[in-house]
Formats: C-alpha cells, structure tokens, sequence
C-alpha cells in the first residue's frame, strides 16, 4: 500500500495533559502500532513510555521503546533537556535490520504559539515523501520551515506595529505569508547523525 499513516499523538504539553489519561494507552496499544510515523513532543513520549527524558541517552531509549511499539519512524519533536534558550529534535527510522538516526539543536523562540505541532506533523510527511525516508534531510528541512515560520510569526505579533502588540498570545502562525520557507527552507541547522546495523528491534 501507498499510504503512509502519520500519527501526532496529541496528550499534552508542558507537564499538562489535555485529554484524558485513557487516551494514552489507547494511542500506545491500538494507534502507534499501525502508524509508519509518529512525531510527539518530549512529555507525549514520556506519558507514552512510562519514561522520563533528563538527557539525550533518555530520548533515544524512549524513541527505542516507541520503535518497539511497532513503528518505523519516530520523531521526537521538541525536548528541553536543561537548556533555556534551544531545543533539541530527534529523529530515528528503522528498515529491516538498519536503523538511522538523526539530532539537532535549534534557537528557542520564547513567545507562544498554535498550530505549531500540526506544522511540524505535516512537514515531516511531506519531507520523509519526497526525501525517500531520509530522516536526517526531513529532520533539517522541518526545523528549518518552523523556525522560520515562527520567527516570523514571533516578530509580526509582538512588534511595534504587529497585529499582537500588546496581547500574550497563543498566536496563529503566519503559514500563507511563510510560503517560500515551506516550499524551499533555508536550512541553517545541520544534524548529527549515525547508521547502525543489526538492530533488534522487535
């Protein structure tokens, strides 16, 4: 089959929940165990694995123990680890026997935003689709289009004359005006990456 079923385990964020707590075993035991792709954010992992993430070693356990679930391709889309102005994203796609994997650090951009998960979701599908999988180019190409959308999105809502001045946000982001960032992304950030064989993942 073509299609390709990318799951953004929507739990919470931040430390909050916004579903109730039933939806995570629903999302762990029935849904990620079809998708091919899965993007959650570093508390989403977390709830999903029973696992804290305090530091990189952290991630790629919880990112192991998703594969274990049954998908390919896992992206961890935004993890703190201690830092106060970066994020760190990782990425990690097993195929038979082999397994990839990818991570970067990026600028923190302090304002509040909706949609953002979404974004990221989508770019990665796009990217992984036209990349052939390649998960270190969807991982550069991604954070390079939301950065980017963010910035802009940041700088139009709380500047002088931005349509937000003065508000707290969370604001939309600026998705038609960032069109050549989505298009064709200026890619700032380069990933680390690796190639493992004999991976027993199963």
């Amino acid at each position: 089959s073509n299609l390709v079923f990318v799951c953004d385990p929507v739990l919470g964020d931040n430390g909050r929940m916004c579903v109730p707590e039933s939806y995570v075993d629903i999302y762990r035991d029935y849904i990620i165990p079809l998708a091919d792709i899965v993007t959650p954010n570093q508390y989403e992992a977390e709830l999903l694995t029973g696992k804290p993430i305090l530091d990189a070693d952290d991630a790629w356990t919880v990112i192991d123990n998703i594969h274990s679930m049954g998908c390919p391709s896992v992206f961890l889309s935004s993890a703190h680890l201690g830092y106060d102005d970066y994020l760190l994203g990782f990425a990690s796609r097993v195929s038979g026997k082999k397994k990839t994997t990818a991570t970067l650090k990026c600028p923190l951009v302090h304002t509040s935003f909706t949609g953002t998960g979404e974004l990221y979701a989508a770019l990665v599908l796009a990217w992984m689709s036209r990349t052939g999988d390649d998960v270190v180019a969807t991982l550069e190409h991604t954070t390079a289009t939301v950065q980017a959308v963010l910035n802009r999105t940041s700088q139009s809502a709380t500047g002088k004359n931005g349509e937000g001045a003065g508000k707290k946000g969370p604001y939309h982001l600026k998705l038609i005006q960032s069109k050549s960032d989505i298009e064709e992304p200026n890619i700032i950030v380069k990933c680390k990456s690796s190639l493992d064989s004999d991976v027993d993942w199963q």
